[in-house]
């Protein structure tokens, strides 16, 4: 088990990094932050609580009782930056984590995928914000729980809701929605997971999403990847609000934006700024999906 000390010290931290995912730039940063952090104590301390606490969830998956991956910890108030003790946490925890994959005979090559999200969350936060950190670093604890993976174009995690266990289907920021590589997908996690985790059997994939709106199928080309994408699900239960992932997840902002200013290099990004100039909103909307039949 390695500690906070050991891994900021590490003259192969850089290669770590790498291997998390993180690019050159937010690598750079980091470094800085290693070294930041390593003259802190306290900080120190810190990192190898919040470590303590992620080892603690690791196998309590996301609506599992008794989680608490970041307990008492604030990242928005860290003064190393926002989130940034929690991603040295996760950073220490990576071979236990690993270990948690090999344990269930997980393929080295979708661990291998799976931990670049770190670098993925990084780089979102830096579209966002425009420096480094991870305001993300709770989603982070979804992939740190083991109950997420990386499988070709699309994510999954194994959740319980009210009204029973899902594989819960993300569409991380990696390129086009090809459908082609969506049914690669579906059909690799409704192999991977009655293989990984018989212990937690599912019936439906499950999506919650703006990206299931039927007003953004309705503003879109019919074959264009995001109707198609849209069309497989079944929708039910109520609309709830969704301008701000709307705009988080598309133009990677956050907060209190002048709408006017943001591109419309895209049709998706011209259909969400036509709604709103229209008056209009966006909403999330749950669907679900038969695992069953992802399997061709």
């Amino acid at each position: 088990m390695q500690d906070a000390r050991t891994v900021l010290d590490d003259p192969g931290l850089a290669g770590r990094l790498t291997l998390l995912g993180l690019r050159p730039e937010d690598v750079a940063d980091a470094l800085a932050s290693a070294a930041d952090v390593g003259r802190d104590p306290a900080a120190i301390a810190e990192v190898d609580r919040l470590a303590d606490a992620l080892r603690g969830v690791l196998g309590r998956f996301p609506g599992e009782p008794d989680r608490d991956p970041f307990p008492g910890y604030d990242g928005d108030a860290d003064a190393h930056g926002v989130g940034v003790l929690a991603l040295w946490a996760v950073v220490v925890t990576t071979p236990d984590l690993l270990a948690y994959h090999r344990g269930r005979g997980v393929p080295d090559d979708v661990s291998a995928d799976t931990v670049r999200e770190v670098g993925q969350q990084v780089h979102v936060h830096r579209l966002t914000f425009g420096g480094f950190g991870v305001h993300t670093y709770g989603w982070l604890a979804h992939t740190w729980s083991g109950s997420l993976y990386w499988l070709g174009r699309l994510q999954f995690n194994l959740e319980l809701l009210e009204e029973g266990r899902v594989c819960s289907t993300h569409i991380p920021r990696s390129g086009p929605l090809d459908p082609d590589a969506v049914d690669r997908s579906f059909a690799a996690a409704a192999r991977f997971f009655p293989t990984h985790f018989p212990d937690r059997p599912v019936e439906d994939f499950w999506c919650r999403s703006w990206l299931l709106d039927p007003a953004l199928a309705a503003a879109l080309d019919p074959a264009s990847n995001m109707a198609r994408f849209q069309a497989r699900w079944r929708l039910y239960g109520e609309p709830m609000p969704g301008d701000d992932d709307a705009l988080f997840f598309c133009f990677a902002r956050r907060g209190e934006v002048d709408r006017s200013a943001l591109p419309r290099e895209t049709s998706l990004q011209r259909a969400i700024l036509d709604r709103w100039a229209d008056g209009g909103h966006w909403s999330v909307r749950d669907g679900r999906l038969p695992l069953a039949g992802a399997l061709r």
